[in-house]
């Protein structure tokens, strides 16, 4: 009998086990040889066109702020191009993961402008139908890299 509970407090622990998000090495900055103005045209393009929400009233004109969007992912195997939020237990699940994107817009001389894009993503965590708390996720760099490759794609398109 102490065997077969001893079994299934094995079995309850191990299932309530989760994985931390793994940190993944994300290249968050670009570069480019174009003045401030012909950046931020292409980043707010960029947000448009992917239907993330532009905050408005941001007083750092270099700074463009998004409205937190919900992430796609596959069903129960938290598999997210945008974000890794680590490896659930068998008794948890996420219901939604939010994200939202900062991203700084600088001219660093007369003919180059740098931008950083800080993501941060949030995954809530549920226990049946008890919410447990918000789970933080780390980027993946998908939004980065495509908004650098699109910015780079539109002064390519602009040179021609």
């Amino acid at each position: 009998m102490k065997i077969w509970l001893l079994i299934a407090l094995c079995f309850f622990v191990v299932s309530c086990v989760t994985v931390p998000p793994v940190l993944h090495d994300v290249q968050s900055t670009g570069t480019f040889n174009a003045k401030y103005d012909g950046i931020s045209g292409p980043v707010k393009e960029f947000f448009d066109k992917e239907k993330i929400p532009v905050r408005k009233g941001t007083d750092d004109p270099g700074m463009i702020e998004t409205e937190e969007i919900k992430v796609p992912y596959e069903g129960f195997q938290y598999l997210s191009d945008y974000c890794d939020c680590g490896a659930l237990g068998g008794l948890y699940v996420y219901r939604d993961i939010l994200g939202k994107f900062s991203t700084s817009i600088k001219e660093t001389d007369n003919s180059k402008t740098s931008i950083h894009i800080s993501a941060s993503y949030r995954a809530s965590l549920w226990f049946n139908d008890t919410f447990i708390g918000w789970v933080e996720c780390q980027s993946k760099g998908y939004i980065e890299g495509k908004l650098i490759g699109y910015v780079n794609a539109v002064l390519e398109k602009s040179k021609k």
